[in-house]
């Protein structure tokens, strides 16, 4: 699982959008010194900390796109912007103002630091810059804070279970009801279908192919956090379309309950605590808007599809 000190492997982010990335990381280094100067003791109260992300989750409140980026930045991705569902959720012709976005020349500095800051006419790039300076703000204190004292337990000699306590325990426990996605994939192919899962980083933890296999075949113990829900129904549908699984994966997926979105944390005012599941709606939706929006990662899939049907020849 990504942790933030783990090395992330780079992928292929549209220049364009690595000029926004550039340009986001100029202004938010400024901003968060300027912040840093504000705090006129070395170490701020953990009440002081939890007013700072209030502000975070007001930014939030008000400009939802932004929702699921604080993530993507405490894993210590460097292009935390195109990870995050940015790009997704916002309309297309504020999609199109950052993909043709032209980096200023000009070094940010704190003198021309509002000057330069006016100049970008991309809606949402001011918050992105404030909460992009609060969210680091808040990760630097938080690990200065004291950590929990453990009180430690001594452990006492387990009860042995009777035979009619172990029956009992035995007959309580459900029976899944997860379905199969019946795959139709040799071993060198669900680990070519594993490289290209993890070259576009399609889940928030790295994937097995013995956790591959799990999910295909119904047997998943625990969901998992999708990146891009958009790029996923795409993988699946081509997966589907050359009969390596079952045309209808998506109830499937739905009733397995397989996929969770990864901004369930930054929706918690939409979904409360409990886990958002991508529901089949949100997939069927998906593969609508993959008949007209650029679907990220479809080369990569597209070269698996080939290799796939490469390995089945042989």
């Amino acid at each position: 699982m990504y942790n933030g000190e783990q090395d992330i492997e780079p992928t292929d982010v549209p220049e364009s959008f690595q000029l926004v990335q550039q340009s986001l990381n100029d202004f938010v280094a400024i901003n968060y010194e300027t912040a840093l100067g504000l705090v006129s003791q070395p170490q701020l109260t953990e009440v002081e900390i939890l007013h700072y992300k209030s502000k975070v989750l007001d930014i939030i409140r008000n400009n939802p796109p932004l929702a699921s980026l604080p993530k993507y930045l405490r894993d210590g991705r460097e292009d935390y912007l195109w990870y995050s569902d940015f790009y997704d959720e916002i309309s297309k012709d504020v999609y199109h103002q950052y993909r043709t976005f032209i980096k200023s020349t000009s070094t940010i500095t704190p003198s021309n630091y509002t000057t330069e800051l006016i100049k970008i006419d991309l809606p949402y790039f001011r918050e992105l810059v404030d909460l992009v300076s609060l969210e680091r703000l808040c990760i630097k204190y938080e690990k200065l804070l004291p950590k929990p004292k453990v009180e430690v337990i001594q452990e006492k000699t387990p009860i042995q279970e009777t035979t009619i306590a172990k029956e009992t325990k035995a007959t309580v426990e459900p029976k899944s009801t997860k379905r199969s996605y019946q795959p139709k994939l040799s071993k060198e192919q669900y680990v070519l279908l594993a490289d290209c899962i993890e070259a576009i980083k399609l889940f928030r933890s790295k994937i097995k192919v013995s956790e591959l296999k799990k999910l295909l075949s119904g047997k998943l113990p625990e969901p998992l956090q999708v990146t891009n829900q958009k790029t996923l129904v795409y993988l699946l549908d081509q997966l589907c379309e050359h009969k390596y699984i079952k045309n209808t994966w998506v109830s499937v997926a739905d009733g397995n309950k397989d996929f969770i979105s990864f901004r369930t944390e930054g929706n918690k005012e939409r979904y409360g605590d409990n886990k958002h599941y991508i529901t089949m709606q949100q997939l069927l939706n998906c593969r609508n808007r993959n008949k007209r929006e650029l679907i990220f990662g479809l080369e990569n899939i597209d070269t698996l599809i080939e290799k796939l049907g490469e390995c089945s020849l042989q």
